[in-house]
């Protein structure tokens, strides 16, 4: 339960996605997100974010709760007019598309729900990092890291996929692999 102090529009944003994982907002709580620029409240504990960066704060909230969600632990995809059940460690990569989010496993591909930015905050965790806009890869299943031209990398993947790790992401997969 967590009181807001922000825009509407970041209001509306936080509000969904707080949603997900069933945490209320009330009024009287005396637990506040404070977005900057929006005055402190006195005898509360607060949490001061960015309005731009509001996922960082339902990252922040959600550490620890998470893992007691089922829902972080499968998925729901869908192939062949059929859904199925899927581990996080079964999937190599997911991939934003112009149909949605497609999970690939090593040998099929499942059109899944909720947004990339979801399953970055949510499999962080569990070894998924982003590498381009479009795609977040399970670093379980790299096979190896292939440097590439101007500061980029390329991953090939146990089922021999490839796929390109942009130079803006670049940073991130070395910090994470100390590399």
């Amino acid at each position: 339960m967590v009181q807001l102090l922000c825009s509407n529009k970041v209001y509306e944003k936080l509000k969904k996605e707080l949603s997900k994982y069933q945490i209320e907002i009330k009024p009287d709580s005396s637990l506040v997100l404070v977005e900057k620029g929006y005055d402190i409240p006195d005898g509360k504990l607060s949490v001061v974010f960015d309005g731009i960066d509001y996922m960082n704060v339902i990252k922040l909230l959600t550490t620890g709760i998470r893992e007691d969600l089922h829902f972080i632990n499968t998925i729901v995809g869908f192939r062949d007019n059929k859904f199925e059940v899927i581990e996080p460690i079964d999937v190599f990569y997911l991939e934003a598309g112009p149909n949605g989010i497609t999970a690939f496993t090593e040998f099929n591909r499942y059109s899944i729900k909720e947004t990339l930015q979801y399953y970055e905050n949510v499999w962080g965790i569990k070894g998924f990092i982003r590498i381009n806009k479009s795609q977040l890869v399970n670093l379980l299943h790299v096979k190896e890291i292939i440097p590439w031209f101007n500061s980029r990398y390329v991953l090939r993947m146990e089922n021999h996929t490839e796929l390109e790790v942009s130079k803006m992401f670049s940073k991130k997969l070395r910090s994470t692999l100390k590399i």
